[in-house]
């Protein structure tokens, strides 16, 4: 599945794109710290198992491109239930305060949104604010503190959880069950 907005194009990722978190991630410890779930040290092999590992899994991750010279710019995405799956996104430092990640975010919540998830969760540093920035712009709530595990940087983090209502839980159910409701004459 491919999605456009007016300047980015979000496409499947590929284990290709390996190389492109290398070269983002790879040289920048301060980025990859903010992001728990990516391999550290960013480097081309673990990032390729990291996406054969994610695209296994149930949902819908994109890499993120510009579409005026086909950049790739990071990577964003749904996992976990459809009823309520995790965003997570990242975007190479040489991006960073251009709009890219709420851009992004909104194509990817637009898209939950019509397959009839109910809520959508995130989770930042507490020292990140421009991500829970793009959260905010994207209608997202801090929900709260809880202290993770995060077995690829060998260390606990204390974690802010952000929550978005996407469809009222009466709209979800209409949403998934109306292609089997009878035909009336």
């Amino acid at each position: 599945m491919t999605v456009r907005t007016e300047r980015l194009t979000l496409r499947a990722l590929r284990p290709e794109d390996a190389d492109h978190f290398a070269a983002l991630l790879g040289g920048d410890p301060e980025a990859l710290r903010m992001l728990s779930s990516l391999p550290d040290p960013c480097t081309v092999p673990a990032a390729r198992d990291w996406i054969a590992q994610r695209t296994l899994q149930a949902g819908q991750l994109f890499a993120i491109e510009r579409q005026t010279d086909g950049a790739f710019l990071g990577a964003i995405g749904l996992v976990g239930t459809m009823l309520s799956p995790e965003l997570g996104y990242w975007i190479g430092r040489p991006y960073w305060n251009h709009g890219y990640a709420t851009e992004a975010g909104r194509a990817v919540v637009a898209l939950a949104r019509n397959r009839g998830v109910v809520r959508i969760g995130a989770e930042t540093l507490p020292d990140n604010p421009g991500s829970a920035r793009v959260l905010a712009k994207l209608g997202f709530h801090r929900a709260g503190l809880i202290l993770i595990d995060v077995p690829n940087h060998n260390r606990q983090q204390l974690i802010c959880r952000h929550r978005l209502q996407v469809l009222p839980s009466w709209r979800a159910l209409f949403v998934r069950w109306r292609p089997f409701r009878r035909a009336t004459a």
